[in-house]
């Protein structure tokens, strides 16, 4: 018998943790933190490719009973769930843009290196609760990946089912919103000296926007599934139309988010494509102007498309026309980045590796999903083929055809600089045929059986529909899908342990990651580069077009720039923290505690989750002080600042998605009181209590200004104690209103209030929060005249809140006397 191992001592025990896997967990650097997606989101490809062949082994023969009906559901919603929020934005948000954006615009690191750990752990978290009823045993969710009401009522979904969807949805969309500011701060405040706007990388251009798109777009989701949340959890009817409400409501909500979530995973494959294509056509990207600007136009024109969803919910002949319009126009500027595409193939010095052959799948396969989608701008079309399988034909087209196969692209194209080794190029161009015969062989068909007839979503048929032959096609190819994917895992594991070892430049490329060692070093660039040109690094290697350029090209040679040396003079990079595991760690119990009804667990998470926060916000003793590391190197700002204003862009859209529901929804009222119990005076008070609040904050930013540590306490001190007179003000609001017959599930007026009021009482409860803290630092003696930066953000925060509240006022309360008189 073994004898039982001995307990480690403490010094053991310490360098176990600070070991690799402590590394791991606590890294901040953006490169660690881009691996972390990629295994976590190809983890979840493997569950999604296996839900989706359970879907088609059900449609493999009529009246097949495989799984059940319930089963299919959950499968149905876990896959076309995983696919696009566990797998497309983790690889493309997190994984690629995350290692390849700094390196494209010459900084270190992103912007903030802490948000960006925090990003993924939340994103971790959200991902297992979705999978959290498999641990209850509820099941997964089930009730469709567009979460549609009514389906989504308790009446029709009882059970934790969509519970467990609802409160993973919010954490990863809380997450995506952390990683859109974190990117657009990086990319506008970072980019290397010279690098202007129209000298930056076409993928660095896509994901510009597409952090943008995040930040707008998401806001309109979650309000949506706050909504839905609350129908499930407390009892309100957002969506029932016995009390007055309207399940079109999500539809709206949904799909303003939904169409721009099509472009928000399409632009990083077009900018993924733009990378892949001129690298081996070897000439510059074509039409680099219009393609920039191309983008701008895609992600501007989404917003007026969303409709085109909705058609079948009878709009009415006005709302469609205009959205057949946008749907339409939406065309051309895609069009244009197809050719473009096109004509930096033409007349190029073509190299037919694998990235390069995934990259022309994209241009077919995308073309194709493009041309049967404008036909869905069509309205009459659409009513024929909504709800079909040529739907399902048509996004993914555009989904797999477009997206993973560029996903794919920039995996064989990347992988040498991630690894520092090179995939074998026999079974990568195996991985991409297998890849194009079971693609299309599973999806072409879906067209004509849409034609037919055949319904999505639904688990079973009969023989006498006569759909057999082309289900079992479907099927046997999809097997095929599976095992491309196969071949690709048989490649990685093959390279980890005999591949062969990558240069720092294995395609000859045009931007400056191929400049560094591969893998890049923690820091990247030894010393920051001067960009002087669009291609950067292909103009040092072949310089403007000269003779040397051309005969070097005409002799299919390049030249070897070796990678930089170590650095001459220290660099300082962000140190590791435990505190976004941490506070992840408390959004995974909170969520846990809202689906089993444990407050305690709630309540202690939310402490530990306030807690990591102020931790995170002190870990350093520079905190809120103006330092080089925060200013960018391409423009004068800091790079809080520019966050932060970002953020208040993306809570603006937030609270205008609140309060145009009040607006609809406040006089619809089928039982209770409604906007008439509202009081002016005890409201008006309040508001003129918050409104000096501001007032006090001013006075404490110029006070830490000049360096009066008095004055900062008491103005501080007293914008705290005006913030919390406001929230008592409210409490007693609520109070009063609750016991004049006015509850949240009242009626829709007492829903729509209490949840725009109160989220923005909750906005005031984390400035005051924020305040509280650094009232404590100013008492403490560490709120000197160089942490001014800090009062500053906090302020601003501030001035964010008040200004909402003043939209609020006037129209909820002084509107509605208006309307009275």
């Amino acid at each position: 018998m073994a004898a039982h191992p001995k307990p480690m001592s403490a010094p053991q025990v310490r360098s176990y943790l600070q070991g690799p896997a402590w590394e791991w967990l606590t890294t901040v650097d953006h490169k660690r933190v881009a691996v972390l997606y990629g295994a976590a989101a190809v983890l979840f490809l493997i569950v999604g490719g296996i839900e989706a062949m359970l879907i088609r082994i059900q449609l493999f023969t009529p009246d097949n009973h495989f799984i059940s009906a319930e089963i299919y559901n959950q499968m149905f919603t876990m896959h076309g769930t995983t696919m696009i929020f566990l797998v497309a934005m983790p690889l493309l948000l997190g994984c690629y843009a995350n290692f390849v954006i700094p390196l494209h615009i010459g900084a270190r690191d992103v912007a903030f290196p802490r948000l960006n750990a925090l990003s993924f752990w939340a994103f971790l978290s959200g991902a297992i609760l979705l999978h959290a009823g498999w641990l209850m045993h509820s099941g997964l969710p089930n009730a469709g990946w567009f979460a549609y009401a009514n389906l989504t009522d308790r009446q029709f979904t009882p059970g934790l089912n969509m519970d467990v969807w609802v409160v993973g949805m919010l954490i990863l969309g809380a997450s995506s919103v952390l990683g859109a500011v974190n990117f657009f701060v990086t990319i506008v405040t970072m980019r290397a000296p010279g690098m202007t706007y129209m000298r930056m990388q076409m993928f660095v251009w896509s994901m510009l926007i597409t952090a943008i798109l995040i930040l707008i777009a998401f806001p309109p989701l979650t309000v949506g599934i706050i909504f839905l949340l609350m129908d499930r959890f407390f009892g309100t009817h957002f969506y029932q139309v016995l009390a007055g409400a309207t399940p079109i409501l999500w539809q709206h909500l949904f799909w303003l988010f939904g169409h721009p979530e099509v472009y928000i995973v399409a632009l990083p494959a077009f900018g993924i494509v733009s990378e892949v294509i001129p690298t081996f056509a070897r000439k510059p990207l074509f039409g680099y102007p219009m393609m920039a600007y191309s983008i701008i136009l895609i992600a501007f024109l989404s917003y007026g498309v969303w409709g085109h969803h909705m058609f079948a919910t009878g709009m009415g002949p006005v709302a469609d026309a205009a959205f057949a319009v946008t749907s339409m126009l939406i065309a051309i500027p895609t069009g244009i980045k197809i050719f473009s595409w096109i004509a930096t193939i033409w007349g190029g010095s073509l190299r037919f590796t694998t990235s390069f052959l995934f990259a022309l799948g994209f241009l077919l396969e995308f073309t194709f999903g493009g041309l049967s989608g404008i036909m869905h701008a069509s309205a009459p079309i659409d009513l024929q083929q909504t709800d079909s399988y040529f739907v399902v034909a048509h996004f993914h087209f555009t989904l797999f055809g477009g997206v993973v196969m560029a996903l794919l692209a920039g995996f064989y194209y990347w992988w040498p600089k991630v690894t520092g080794t090179m995939l074998n190029e026999k079974l990568g161009k195996l991985h991409f045929w297998l890849t194009i015969i079971g693609f299309n062989g599973t999806f072409l068909p879906m067209h004509l059986v849409g034609i037919w007839g055949m319904p999505r979503r639904t688990y079973t048929y009969g023989a006498e529909m006569g759909w057999t032959t082309l289900n079992e096609i479907e099927t046997v190819f999809a097997l095929i899908l599976g095992l491309a994917f196969a071949v690709m895992f048989i490649d990685v594991f093959w390279t980890i342990f005999a591949g062969e070892k990558a240069p720092s430049d294995p395609w000859d490329g045009r931007s400056l990651e191929w400049s560094l060692a591969s893998p890049p070093p923690a820091y990247n660039f030894a010393t920051i580069p001067t960009v002087r040109s669009r291609d950067a690094f292909w103009v040092v290697k072949y310089g403007r077009a000269g003779s040397r350029g051309i005969a070097m090209l005409a002799q299919g040679r390049s030249p070897q720039v070796e990678p930089e040396g170590p650095p001459t003079e220290p660099i300082h990079m962000p140190a590791q923290s435990i505190f976004p595991l941490i506070l992840a760690l408390g959004i995974t119990v909170a969520g846990l505690g809202l689906l089993v009804d444990y407050p305690r667990a709630m309540i202690t998470a939310l402490i530990v989750m306030v807690l990591s926060a102020i931790g995170m916000g002190f870990e350093y003793p520079t905190f809120g002080e103006e330092t080089e590391e925060a200013h960018s190197t391409s423009a004068d700002a800091d790079v809080r600042k520019v966050g932060l204003w970002a953020f208040i862009g993306s809570e603006c859209v937030f609270f205008a998605s609140l309060i145009a529901t009040y607006m609809v929804y406040k006089a619809r009222n089928v039982a209770g009181p409604g906007a008439d119990i509202l009081e002016i005076p005890l409201t008006s008070f309040s508001t003129f209590v918050l409104l000096m609040s501001s007032l006090l904050m001013v006075l404490a930013l110029a006070a830490v200004q000049r360096g009066d540590k008095m004055w900062t306490r008491v103005w501080l001190l007293g914008t705290v104690s005006f913030g919390l007179i406001f929230l008592g003000g409210q409490v007693y609001e609520f109070t009063h209103f609750y016991h004049e017959g006015l509850a949240l599930q009242t009626n829709l007026f007492g829903q729509t209030f209490y949840t725009l009021v109160g989220f923005h009482g909750a906005h005031v409860a984390i400035g005051v929060i924020w305040l509280s803290v650094l009232t404590i630092a100013a008492f403490m003696g560490k709120l000197g005249k160089s942490r001014a930066l800090s009062v500053e953000l906090g302020g601003l925060y501030w001035h964010f809140v008040d200004v909402v509240w003043v939209v609020i006022f006037t129209l909820v309360y002084l509107m509605q006397q208006v309307k009275g008189a």
